[in-house]
């Protein structure tokens, strides 16, 4: 898979943001969707007054749980029902007979959409943690490998949705595996508890597993959790997931394109 000129990537990138405008109502009701991190907040703090919990108090539960909200609307995809659609529908077929590899066009979407969220979850963020006293120092400090550590849980996050998204090469139920895949991501990835407050010997083993590394991990990055050897060993494990996964996708895509049969391919 070639890279695309930084033109081509340019066009792709405003025209899905202008689409995503045409549908903000849409991206709303996403956005909402996404909240469950600020509900979680709330819960956190009222169990954190009697005291900290397993090292977080009421400051860092604040942190995380708005620095997850944050993550949680950045790493969003869709990608399973791009595939499935575009593999039953036949809509693979002209992308195909481009010089730009489809990928490109299935994340340019994605981008046009996060741009679109960003103006309305960043004041959210910056506001929840004027109204926390939550500002620290270390927040700033923290923030370029915060920014490295997101860009590659988005990539680890994407991957993953379209690896899955290719079973519809092969059987007719692919979008079926969104809401596993959505789950795995919710409870395994800190949205509902920090993986720090989960038991050593099941912390350490999903700590193996890409889920973690999508929005738990970013966020310990950003609030100083993960400092020192573990965030360079977290970083190496990110990178070594995103290997992991895109040359899987090479894989299943040579062998999903000898499968496709829509009209056109």
């Amino acid at each position: 898979m070639t890279l695309p000129s930084l033109r081509a990537l340019k066009a792709l990138l405003v025209l899905n943001y202008s689409l995503s405008l045409q549908y903000r109502a849409q991206s709303v009701l996403w956005m909402i969707n996404g909240s469950v991190p600020l509900i979680m907040l709330l819960i956190w703090l009222q169990l954190a007054q009697g005291g900290a919990i397993g090292g977080y108090d009421t400051l860092t539960f604040s942190q995380y749980f708005l620095f997850m909200f944050l993550c949680r609307q950045s790493t969003p995809t869709w990608v399973i029902y791009l595939m499935d659609r575009g593999v039953k529908q036949g809509e693979l077929s002209p992308y195909l007979l481009q010089p730009l590899h489809p990928v490109w066009r299935y994340a340019s979407e994605h981008w046009g959409e996060m741009l679109c969220r960003l103006p309305i979850v960043l004041p959210i963020v910056l506001l929840g943690l004027t109204l926390a006293d939550a500002w620290t120092v270390d927040l700033l400090r923290n923030l370029p490998l915060f920014l490295v550590a997101l860009a590659l849980a988005w990539i680890i996050n994407f991957t993953v949705h379209l690896v899955v998204g290719m079973i519809a090469f092969w059987a007719d139920n692919a979008l079926g595996y969104d809401t596993f895949v959505y789950q795995l991501y919710i409870m395994l990835g800190g949205v509902m508890v920090p993986l720090e407050l989960f038991p050593a010997a099941i912390r350490d083993a999903l700590y193996w597993t890409p889920f973690p590394y999508v929005l738990d991990f970013p966020v310990r990055v950003m609030i100083g959790r993960a400092a020192g050897p573990e965030m360079w060993w977290g970083l190496g494990v990110q990178m070594l997931w995103v290997a992991i996964l895109v040359s899987l996708f090479a894989l299943l895509w040579r062998a999903g394109q000898k499968r496709y049969a829509a009209a056109g391919a």
